[in-house]
């Protein structure tokens, strides 16, 4: 029986593994042809291929859950036009024996996609974006060679040309407002280096609005005291979905004390907490499909339906997650529910196999 699970594990990822090859490299090839057009400054071909290369990890774990489910049906699809699966069933296993068999791989791709989105993509995402951001002109004022990053704290509103891992920040512009929303204060820096409490900042301009009086000063250097540290600002520089889920929880509960909404850092860390159950459910999605209605059709059809299924519950997540915010249930439903649909339709079409 040992043997058994061993090959149908060995056909599922073999599978699994050629069509997230195809996914990623051909999603791959069309983001380094949209990149394209950001050379600008010092950032140049090689440049590209660099940020498109540290974000292959990235990809891998976008696309795990799809490349699971395409994978399942295009390995077990292969055996059951094989007659294979119609051999072991005569022989006495039990569809819950080979869907068994076909979690056992899943589970060791789940665990590797869970490693790779709490420790890598966080890390190379923040490493492109840095070096990305500096190579375009990250010193200047509201560089428009770079799209920047906005934080607020306060009545402080900040724009960074680029945050280096390791407390470096680049063109860094803060409006301080007061509780009236006038403008009073404006500071430009043109880098600033975190100093453990506080950031020492290099080539500061300082702009004062007093009434129809504007001042301006310079100086070589100046001290910045602010919540911020440069574990914090390395969320900054990413986008929700490439933060770690642990940097996520951090981050929200940081919004919610500074009162701001962090629902969509919340809405990521729900789809990153669950994303391993996601790929379950799809799975045995894609397992009652093949004893069920794609049992007797070509293995491009199955592959087809694979990509259909995949393409439907990614958007029923991604409209769930802004009606989740719009409508005020849970963020964490926008995840289950979908799942949830998916294990109930598998588990439905499974017994009627049965």
């Amino acid at each position: 029986m040992r043997q058994l699970d061993s090959y149908v594990a060995r056909n599922v990822l073999m599978a699994t593994l050629v069509v997230m090859i195809v996914i990623v490299g051909l999603d791959a090839i069309f983001t380094l042809v949209d990149e394209l057009d950001n050379l600008k400054g010092n950032y140049q071909l090689v440049d590209a291929l660099f940020f498109s290369g540290l974000r292959l990890p990235r990809r891998i774990y976008e696309y795990m859950p799809m490349a699971c489910l395409i994978g399942c049906l295009a390995g077990l699809g292969s055996m059951a036009a094989n007659s294979e699966l119609t051999v072991m069933r005569a022989a006495g296993v039990s569809i819950n024996r080979i869907v068994f068999a076909v979690l056992k791989p899943m589970a060791v791709l789940m665990l590797i996609s869970l490693l790779l989105g709490e420790y890598v993509v966080p890390s190379l995402e923040r490493i492109a974006q840095a070096n990305k951001a500096v190579a375009q002109g990250a010193s200047e004022a509201l560089s428009n060679k770079g799209k920047g990053f906005w934080h607020r704290e306060g009545n402080t509103f900040m724009r960074f040309n680029a945050v280096e891992p390791g407390g470096v920040l680049h063109g860094i512009t803060r409006y301080e407002f007061n509780d009236n929303n006038e403008l009073k204060q404006v500071v430009y820096a043109q880098r600033a280096l975190y100093q453990r409490q506080y950031w020492q900042m290099e080539n500061v301009v300082i702009t004062m609005i007093n009434d129809d009086v504007v001042r301006q000063e310079n100086k070589a250097s100046g001290r910045w005291d602010t919540e911020l540290t440069p574990e914090k600002l390395n969320v900054v520089i990413v986008t929700p979905r490439d933060m770690s889920i642990s940097g996520l929880y951090v981050y929200s509960q940081y919004l919610d004390k500074q009162g701001l909404n962090s629902d969509q850092y919340m809405l990521s860390f729900w789809r990153k907490v669950t994303q391993p159950l996601s790929t379950f459910a799809l799975v045995i999605l894609g397992i009652s499909f093949i004893f069920g209605p794609l049992r007797s059709v070509t293995p491009g059809y199955r592959i087809f339906s694979g990509i259909i299924v995949g393409m439907i519950y990614k958007y029923t997540e991604e409209l769930l997650s802004p009606a989740s915010i719009v409508l005020g249930f849970e963020p964490v439903m926008a995840s289950i529910i979908p799942i949830v649909g998916s294990l109930v339709l598998g588990i439905v079409l499974m017994r009627k196999a049965a």
